[in-house]
């Protein structure tokens, strides 16, 4: 691009060597000599437009790189060799990174409010961000590895994401007394001797001994540390502990709600025609669905209801608020002439939902069981003053009252027995009941070994928050619709972001960044993206599937 020096559009700025380097290659040291001034770029910045031009030079050392490649080490206006300025960049990184934490499309209508004269489109400000992102993930990671070999060892908490779609598993490895994000990365298959040639890898890539690791009781998380690691202490995530125990309790809790969720859609004064009117003594013709709104509106709320993890459940709670509500609807008929058709509705629905309810009343009866051991043991859990030997003692015991319950209903019970089976394939209480024993002797080895650690982290919830934040940060930004393209290929960078300090996101991106850097970066975020978008290929694919079939024939 060739523009006059003088112009009202624009602001001519020519970059010579700079003064303080007097004429010295900032590799050799020897003398430089002017080589060419480039063509120069128009380059748009936040008030005014600049046209950039550069006075290259070369290294008078033939020894040196730089007596080939010609250079010139002044910082430019422009970011990344594209034609927007730094300022713009800086710009968009304040609103991109929290706390503000604005999407492409929003950064486009707040900049194009402050700087009317800029002419910059969304999609240029989605490839800033994704600039950004790198940038500062990879500024994070850089202080990361130096924070950790400062303190000597590493307190490993590690746990996978499934993104959806055909996207490989995303697996994050944390540092839990620091709270830093170590290592990410994708599998496509995984079993325990991978696991443990990556652990490996990140161990010395830190230099510094693993003291010991926080996970959930994943069959090859385990395998690799029984195989490999049996020095260092395992503590099996409590969190996922009970959250396997309270799935099982909603499945037997179902069985209270939907029926009687059922009844109540299939209630007279639900599904009557509105259009239809009946005679109701001394209110006149009026449609059944009318009249009887209030007590309709009150059932729908009912079944609207949700259980709160660990707190409350659906179908107890449903089988208490209608025993209640019929009671006192019964004591509200004494007032009324039982022979006025709102009187017959009305003892019609009471009887219906009292039988439905003497149907639910053993499935009640299992649920509540279970939800009184369940919070006896979550209570013990959340004791923070007592020892772990006395909380596993005391947990030990609410099992123990357990596995007699099963006893005395079935004299045949033996544990070893039992097979594991996910929550919703089984529902009978009795072998529900099993299943909790099984996982208490199963996790049991591990749930108190945090006592061997620094800190009590008795959990991996570090790992799930990381996971939680990042995917709504890209539901934010792109919506659910590509959120596991996103995480494919950007969501690596965005868990490196919910684990930093806030003065590591305040930082400039300017003075973190450079060209060779950027576009390092951005070449690594293009190879992501074309291997993820293989799989949308539809039109330049090879279809040949038939021969797959084919081959599968025995030739003789």
């Amino acid at each position: 691009m060739n523009l006059p020096a003088k112009s009202a559009d624009y602001e001519y700025v020519r970059f010579g060597y700079p003064s303080n380097l007097d004429k010295k290659c900032i590799l050799c040291q020897l003398p430089v000599e002017f080589s060419y001034s480039n063509s120069g770029k128009l380059i748009h910045c936040l008030e005014q437009d600049i046209y950039q031009v550069i006075d290259l030079f070369i290294c008078t050392n033939e020894k040196c790189l730089y007596s080939k490649k010609n250079f010139n080490p002044t910082p430019r206006f422009d970011y990344g060799a594209r034609y927007y300025g730094a300022d713009v960049f800086r710009f968009v990184a304040n609103e991109f990174l929290p706390p503000l934490k604005q999407k492409p499309s929003q950064i486009h209508t707040r900049i194009r409010l402050k700087h009317p004269n800029l002419d910059i489109s969304e999609q240029t400000i989605t490839r800033m961000c994704d600039d950004i992102l790198k940038i500062k993930a990879f500024s994070i990671d850089r202080n990361t590895i130096e924070m950790i070999q400062n303190q000597g060892f590493i307190l490993l908490g590690f746990d996978g994401q499934d993104p959806g779609g055909n996207a490989p598993a995303l697996w994050s490895f944390m540092e839990l007394t620091t709270n830093r994000i170590l290592s990410t990365t994708k599998f496509e298959t995984l079993n325990y001797q991978i696991l443990h040639e990556y652990l490996v890898a990140l161990q010395a890539f830190y230099g510094v001994p693993i003291i010991g690791w926080v996970t959930d009781k994943q069959n090859v998380i385990v395998k690799c540390h029984d195989t490999y690691y049996k020095d260092i202490p395992h503590q099996y995530c409590q969190f996922h502990f009970q959250t396997h125990l309270w799935d099982h309790i909603q499945v037997v809790d179902s069985q209270i709600f939907m029926p009687l969720k059922k009844l109540i859609n299939k209630l007279y004064i639900h599904t009557a025609d509105t259009s239809k009117e009946v005679k109701f003594d001394y209110i006149g013709k009026r449609s059944v669905r009318e009249i009887f709104k209030p007590m309709d509106d009150d059932f729908q709320s009912m079944i609207r209801a949700r259980n709160k993890k660990f707190k409350e459940l659906r179908g107890l709670w449903l089988y208490e608020t209608l025993g209640e509500y019929i009671k006192k609807g019964r004591k509200s008929m004494d007032e009324v002439d039982p022979e006025f058709r709102v009187a017959i509705i009305l003892k019609r629905i009471y009887d219906n939902l009292s039988k439905a309810l003497d149907a639910v009343k053993p499935w009640y009866d299992e649920t509540l069981q279970l939800s009184l051991w369940f919070q006896q043991i979550r209570g013990i859990f959340n004791d923070i003053k007592s020892a772990w030997q006395e909380k596993q003692r005391q947990i030990d015991c609410v099992f123990k009252e357990v596995y007699e319950n099963i006893c005395s209903n079935d004299s045949q019970f033996q544990l070893e027995d039992c097979k594991s089976f996910l929550p919703g394939k089984i529902k009978e209480p009795l072998r529900i009941k099993g299943e909790w024993c099984r996982l208490w002797n199963s996790y049991l080895s591990g749930l108190f070994k945090y006592e061997q650690f620094l800190g009590h982290f008795r959990t991996n919830g570090e790992n799930e928050r990381a996971f939680s934040k990042q995917k709504q940060m890209l539901i934010t930004r792109a919506g659910k619709g590509i959120v596991c393209h996103i995480i494919a290929t950007r969501g690596e960078d965005y868990l490196r972001l919910t684990h930093c300090s806030e003065e590591e996101l305040k930082t400039d991106i300017i003075e973190e960044s450079s060209q060779a850097l950027i576009y390092e970066l951005r070449t690594e975020l293009r190879a992501e993206i074309s291997n993820q978008a293989k799989s949308w290929r539809t039109r330049d694919k090879a279809y040949e599937g038939y021969d797959g079939v084919k081959n599968r024939i025995p030739t003789f």
